[in-house]
């Protein structure tokens, strides 16, 4: 006997008489647990909890009860009957079944028995074994309590480690720190450590556009290889949707199949979603007791749902740009990351690009930092209504985005994307007070697996792309190719041999005469040398792409300002003068990165207060368009400071930008030096000879001083002067030289003598020179003294050449209404025919016949010679 049943008084005599009857009495019991539950199903409370059992479900808890029903009347209340009860009580715990449900449900035994016993038992053991069966339900109800207790104890201590887990990782602050684990790491390994329960704990983040999802953190069982795919019926995928906790039951026929792995290790998993629409995440927590999660309550893992809230917040700051709301640069590697996975999977093109804003800083000074955070704003709305949802627009700072392109199928598809994301930087932003402004931007971009490179090594490429983009102009964008790569790389190494250079002190400045023609010398340019051990003396064309480097302009700058200061000074303090007249102005060359850093004014005053004895005006500075192309503004302000201080500005390099008049008109400049391409092919290319001769005249109508680069001979300088130019730099002069050469070569220097134009001849329009200079060498080249200069002998030769175009232009402005017009193209073409016959007749070896009608040329051009100044004579007077 145990001590349940002396407790309730129950004789061996009445186990043996309930033994008795026991068939009897249990021979209705799959009636009697259908009418148990069907009572259950009646209260709402118990309801509830049955609600969404499956069909299969509930079958097996009636079989449950029919059993519970036979066990009740069999076994004498001794231990193994008490456990069993004990069982039955803990499922009714965890369903949430109270004893006091249950003890109303036994009112249905009670009245079934009496009923039984009624119509088969004698009337004399009836009484007896009532009575029996009464203690025997008293009993059962006393172990079911007892197990309720035990496991309503053990359900409120599982509580209390999970609450206890959660206040623990709430407690802790939750800081950016790569030391300190993230909240969700903390809970996942707390619940895997205290509870006995729990076997599994991991948590996945929903990145936009993946295939599948992967546990960025796991405790327990192993995770490694789960991988989630996307599929819309997907459980996971679902309770990331819907945003509501689902508990799957592992062994589940209808389970996914990236569950199978954890048959045999937990019964089930729960899978709570948290986050917001931007950034979704899922946390799985698996145990190894069916229906530990309705007895325990999900209720308690909450904190879970919020604290993964807290979390993807906090990551939600830290991964986005707080002015524009798109991914930050961490996000967009993230991203770049995955996007490399799933385009090898698909087999599908990645186009990853960087972008820059062009005149976004000019717009910024000028209206200032709170219109350019508008402009930044409005841009990246309007780059996002043209990209597709999968693809990733970021904000890396400043004016630098970035673009993911993802599942491009062919190249026509990323360059219709890039024309898309620039035509929608052009659209004019409203800055407020009804400004609009405009910007445009350069795109560098880099296919992948093309080229198949890791996620920095793209970012790099496409940075190249960028600057190639930028360096062809702007306002458009550049893939990359090998080729670029290698472009690229001889820049890196040329601006490590700068640098090497500048720190060794192996930049040498060498200097060029500028002179008058008919005068005297009137300053020097400062060219920079570098002096390499192995390679000799290096030309700037051997390094030019680093000096405009942002990391280098700065120092070369005031290498060179402070190196030209001491040697004007030096010049100065020694009298050397140009034919003892005013000191040598020296003329210096800045890079645009270094006259828009806002230290350059600095730099420049306290060079000039380190040398007293160079006065500010002796010292030019030299500016390319790409100072002022880069910020106008900007670039006015510098040099209207510079002009404060005496220093003098020349436009070096002027014709070769499209910008180069509105600089006449806008900035303070004291000279314009045309540039020697222009200069140098003037003799054979008649247009470069009209852009000469217009450059001139505009330069003197403005009242600058003008110098004309790249004067290479003699002819170059006679027709300059023609032109009215009277400042010349070149070969014809002299070459740079070191600065210790520079006062032997001025003392032996002698003037270039100005031609005597006579009185007669200043009515002749300039082009007569060029002109007359070609026919000499011509008639040269068929000495064999001279080679045969350019539009003479080709096809239609004469409406391409110096004076055909005149002709075609000018001339017939000029004279297109007079009679004797036409004369003169019938000369001109008369010219182009002997010419092409004496050469003919030159490569047939009949030299003297070849310069017979080269006679014959000179007297015919004579003749259109004589004819143009009559006219021109005519038209004057």
């Amino acid at each position: 006997m145990t001590s349940s049943s002396l407790f309730l008084r129950l004789s061996e005599a009445d186990l043996t008489l309930v033994n008795r009857y026991h068939g009897t009495l249990t021979a209705g019991a799959e009636s009697l647990a259908h009418d148990f539950y069907a009572y259950l199903l009646v209260h709402p409370g118990t309801a509830a909890v049955f609600g969404d059992f499956s069909r299969e479900q509930m079958k097996h808890l009636l079989a449950t009860q029919t059993e519970h029903v036979r066990l009740l009347l069999h076994g004498g209340m001794d231990r193994e009957w008490q456990r069993r009860m004990r069982e039955i009580s803990a499922r009714h715990q965890a369903l949430g079944i109270a004893p006091a449900l249950v003890a109303g449900a036994y009112i249905l035994y009670w009245n079934h028995w009496q009923t039984r016993l009624r119509e088969i038992v004698p009337e004399e053991e009836r009484d007896a074994l009532l009575d029996a069966l009464f203690r025997l339900i008293v009993g059962n109800l006393m172990a079911q309590q007892d197990g309720y207790n035990d496991a309503a104890r053990a359900t409120d201590t599982e509580r209390m480690t999970i609450f206890r887990v959660l206040l623990d990782v709430m407690q802790e602050p939750a800081v950016d720190d790569p030391q300190t684990p993230p909240l969700l790491h903390r809970i996942c390994e707390g619940l895997v450590r205290t509870s006995k329960a729990i076997r599994v704990a991991c948590y996945a983040i929903a990145d936009e556009g993946a295939d599948a999802l992967a546990p960025e953190f796991s405790v327990g069982i192993s995770t490694a290889n789960l991988r989630i795919p996307r599929h819309a019926e997907d459980i996971c995928w679902t309770v990331l949707r819907e945003g509501t906790p689902v508990i799957q039951v592992v062994d589940d026929p209808a389970a996914p199949s990236w569950l199978h792995p954890f048959r045999g290790k937990i019964a089930e998993l729960v899978l709570f979603p948290f986050g917001t629409a931007g950034m979704r995440g899922v946390g799985m927590v698996g145990v190894t007791e069916a229906g530990y999660f309705r007895r325990v309550g999900l209720a308690y893992f909450a904190a879970f749902t919020n604290l993964g809230d807290l979390t993807l917040g906090l990551r939600t700051a830290a991964l986005r740009d707080p002015l524009t709301d798109l991914p930050n640069r961490a996000l967009f590697l993230d991203r770049l990351e995955h996007a490399r996975s799933h385009a090898r999977r698909q087999e599908r093109l990645l186009g990853v690009a960087l972008l820059d804003l062009d005149g976004f800083k000019q717009i910024n000074d000028r209206y200032g930092h709170g219109a350019g955070d508008k402009i930044l704003q409005q841009l990246a709305m309007q780059m996002q209504a043209v990209l597709r949802p999968m693809d990733t627009l970021a904000r890396l700072g400043g004016d630098e985005f970035a673009i993911l392109f993802l599942d491009i199928e062919r190249m026509h598809d990323m360059e219709a994307l890039c024309e898309r994301i620039l035509e929608a930087l052009r659209a004019p932003v409203d800055i407020g007070d009804g400004l609009m402004v405009s910007v445009s931007g350069s795109l560098g971009v880099t296919l992948f697996p093309l080229d198949d490179s890791d996620a920095e090594t793209l970012m790099c490429h496409a940075d190249l792309s960028l600057y190639a983009a930028k360096g062809a102009g702007r306002d458009q964008y550049h893939l990359h190719s090998p080729e670029l790569d290698e472009v690229m790389h001889q820049d890196f190494l040329m601006r490590e041999m700068v640098a090497k250079a500048l720190q060794e002190n192996h930049l040498v400045l060498h200097y060029q005469p500028i002179v008058m023609i008919g005068g005297g010398v009137i300053g020097v340019e400062a060219l920079l040398r570098l002096a390499h051990p192995s390679r000799g003396l290096l030309a700037p064309r051997a390094f030019a792409a680093a000096l405009d480097h942002r990391r280098l302009a700065r120092p070369i700058g005031c290498f060179v300002l402070e190196a030209a200061a001491t040697q004007g000074e030096a010049w100065h303090r020694e009298n050397v003068l140009p034919a003892g007249e005013h000191p040598l102005r020296i003329s210096i060359n800045i890079s645009s990165h270094h006259l828009l850093d806002p230290l350059f004014l600095d730099d420049l005053r306290e060079t000039l207060s380190r040398h007293p004895g160079l006065a500010p005006e002796m010292l030019e500075i030299e500016i390319t368009e790409s100072a002022p192309l880069h910020d106008l503004v900007g670039a006015q302000e510098v040099l209207r400071a510079c002009n404060a201080m005496g220093v003098r500005i020349a436009l070096d390099d002027f014709g070769t930008g499209a910008a180069s008049l509105t600089y006449l008109q806008k900035l303070p400049a004291h000279t314009l030096k045309i540039d020697q391409g222009f200069v140098r092919d003037m003799v054979n290319d008649p247009k470069d000879f009209a852009i000469v001769s217009g450059v001139v005249h505009v330069a003197n109508l403005l009242g600058l001083e003008v110098i004309a680069e790249g004067a290479e001979t003699l002819e170059h300088v006679a027709l300059l002067q023609q032109m009215r130019c009277c400042n010349v730099q070149g070969y014809a002069i002299a070459k740079p030289m070191p600065a210790q050469d520079i006062p032997a070569w001025l003392a032996q220097y002698r003037p270039i003598p100005e031609k005597i134009i006579s009185s007669q001849l200043h009515h002749t329009p300039v082009i007569m020179a060029a002109h007359e200079q070609r026919v000499e060498q011509f008639l040269a080249a068929l000495r064999n003294q001279a080679s045969f200069p350019e539009h003479v002998l080709e096809e239609m030769a004469e409406n391409q050449c110096h004076l055909g175009l005149w002709l075609r232009g000018e001339g017939r402005l000029m004279y297109g209404n007079n009679p004797r017009y036409s004369t003169l193209n019938a000369r001109h073409h008369r010219l182009h025919h002997l010419a092409r016959e004496a050469k003919a007749l030159l490569d047939g070896g009949k030299v003297e016949s070849a310069r017979g009608l080269g006679e014959q040329l000179a007297t015919e051009n004579t003749a259109l010679m004589d004819e143009i100044r009559e006219l021109a004579a005519e038209r004057d007077c």
